[in-house]
C-alpha cells in the first residue's frame, strides 16, 4: 500500500498522550493491513480497544459453531495487551501481532496478503473473501495449544496442527456434493474403528438402495455385501422380505454394509461427537482423490491418509501402510479410544495461501448472500 511511513505517523500521532480516540478510514486502512482488522471502527476508550483485540484474537461466531467446544478464550491476555497500547500507544501493533493466531495457516494468509497489499497490487485482492478466511481461522484460536484438525470444505483440504500451530499433516479429502453438502460445525473426535460396519443411513436406504433392491433383492444386496437388520437388532435373511410391499413410508429395517475392504467407509474410521450424521473415514474408492472436483460424498468426509491420521491421533506409530492395502473381508470391527479427544473444525473459507492467493468457487453457495464486511 501506497504512502505507507506517512499513514503510520499519521496513526500513531493520533494516538498521543496515551489517548485513544476515533481514527480516520485511511489510518483504519493501515490498521486493518497490519492488524488484521476486518471492519472500519473506533478506538475510543479502552471497552473498544478491547472489543477489538477480542475480534482480531477470536474472531466473530455465529449459530454453525453452536459446539461449546470453541468458548474457550484468554481473557487475560486480551486484558494485557489492552493494558500495554494504553501505557505506550506507540507499540499497538506488536501488542496486537502478539494476540493473533499463531495457526501456521492463518500467517501464511496473513503475510502473502500484505505482500501483495505492500506492493500496491491490494486492488487485485477480494477483500470480502479473505476477512472471511482470517476471521475462520481466529475463531480456530479459540482451540488453541492443542491438536487440531481443520477441514476445509472449499478446497477439500484436511489439515492437522500441532498445539504451536504447525501443519503436521495436509491431505486431500471427498466431502459433500452441493446436493448432500456436508455441514460446518466443531465436534470432538473421540476414537479409532478398524474395519467400521456402514450403518446406511435411512435417507439413503429408502431413497437410492431400495428401488434398486426391490428390482433383484438377492443381487443387489449381495453385490454391495449389506446385511438387513429387524427393529430388534437382529440379522434377517433377504429372503424372508416381502420387498414390493416395502416403501420409504413403512420400510422398518437398518442396512448395514459388512466389514472389509469392499466397504464404503474404507478400513479406519473416525468417530465424532458431532450432532450430524457425519464422520471421517477411509473409503474403497481411493482413486478419486485424484480428481479436482471432490465434491461427491453425501456430506462424511474420505481422508486421503487414514493411515497417517490415525497415527497422529493416537500419538504413536499405531499402523502401518500395509495396514490399508491388505485385501481383507468380514474382519471384526474394532473401537479404539483415543489418548485425548481431539478437536475437529469442519469450515468454509474460499481463500488459503500456497505459494500466492488461491481461490476456490463456493461450491455450497453458502456465502453467496454474504453482507460484505471489509471494504477497501
Amino acid at each position: 500500500m501506497r504512502f505507507l511511513a506517512l499513514i503510520s505517523t499519521l496513526l500513531l500521532a493520533s494516538w498521543i498522550n496515551q489517548n485513544l480516540i476515533a481514527q480516520s478510514h485511511l489510518s483504519w486502512k493501515y490498521a486493518r493491513l497490519t492488524a488484521g482488522m476486518d471492519t472500519v471502527g473506533r478506538l475510543s476508550d479502552s471497552a473498544e480497544l478491547s472489543r477489538t483485540l477480542y475480534t482480531i484474537a477470536y474472531g466473530s461466531t455465529d449459530k454453525r459453531f453452536p459446539n461449546q467446544l470453541l468458548k474457550t478464550i484468554d481473557s487475560a491476555k486480551i486484558g494485557q495487551a489492552v493494558g500495554r497500547i494504553l501505557k505506550d500507544t506507540s507499540q499497538w501493533k506488536l501488542q496486537v501481532l502478539a494476540i493473533e493466531p499463531l495457526a501456521e495457516p492463518y500467517r501464511e494468509l496473513r503475510k502473502t496478503v500484505d505482500s501483495i497489499s505492500l506492493a500496491g497490487s491490494d486492488s487485485l485482492l477480494q477483500w470480502q473473501t479473505i476477512a472471511h478466511a482470517l476471521n475462520e481461522y481466529r475463531i480456530i484460536n479459540r482451540l488453541a495449544g492443542q491438536m487440531i484438525v481443520l477441514v476445509n470444505l472449499p478446497s477439500a483440504t484436511l489439515r492437522v496442527l500441532d498445539p504451536a500451530g504447525r501443519v503436521i499433516l495436509k491431505c486431500k479429502v471427498i466431502v459433500g456434493s452441493p446436493r448432500t453438502p456436508t455441514p460446518i460445525f466443531a465436534a470432538n473426535l473421540t476414537r479409532v474403528i478398524t474395519y467400521p460396519y456402514w450403518n446406511v443411513p435411512r435417507s439413503i436406504a429408502v431413497k437410492e438402495f431400495l428401488p434398486k433392491i426391490k428390482k433383484d433383492p438377492t443381487g443387489f444386496l449381495d453385490d454391495m455385501k449389506m446385511q438387513v437388520i429387524s427393529p430388534q437388532g437382529k440379522l434377517i435373511s433377504p429372503e424372508m422380505i416381502d420387498w414390493k410391499s416395502l416403501s420409504a413410508k413403512n420400510f422398518p429395517f437398518r442396512l448395514r454394509q459388512s466389514t472389509g475392504c469392499d466397504n464404503a467407509l474404507g478400513v479406519i474410521k473416525f468417530d465424532l461427537d458431532s450432532p450430524y450424521d457425519v464422520y471421517l473415514h477411509d473409503t474403497n474408492h481411493r482413486e478419486l482423490f485424484s480428481k479436482k472436483y471432490r465434491f461427491l460424498s453425501h456430506g462424511c468426509i474420505r481422508v486421503a491418509e487414514p493411515v497417517k491420521l490415525a497415527n497422529l491421533l493416537m500419538g504413536k506409530e499405531w499402523l502401518s501402510d500395509a495396514f490399508i492395502e491388505a485385501r481383507y473381508n468380514n474382519l471384526p470391527s474394532k473401537s479404539y479410544p483415543l489418548p485425548h479427544t481431539v478437536p475437529v473444525v469442519i469450515t468454509y473459507m474460499l481463500v488459503e495461501a500456497d505459494a500466492g492467493l488461491v481461490y476456490y468457487q463456493d461450491i455450497y453457495k453458502a456465502l453467496a448472500n454474504k453482507p460484505i464486511t471489509f471494504t477497501r
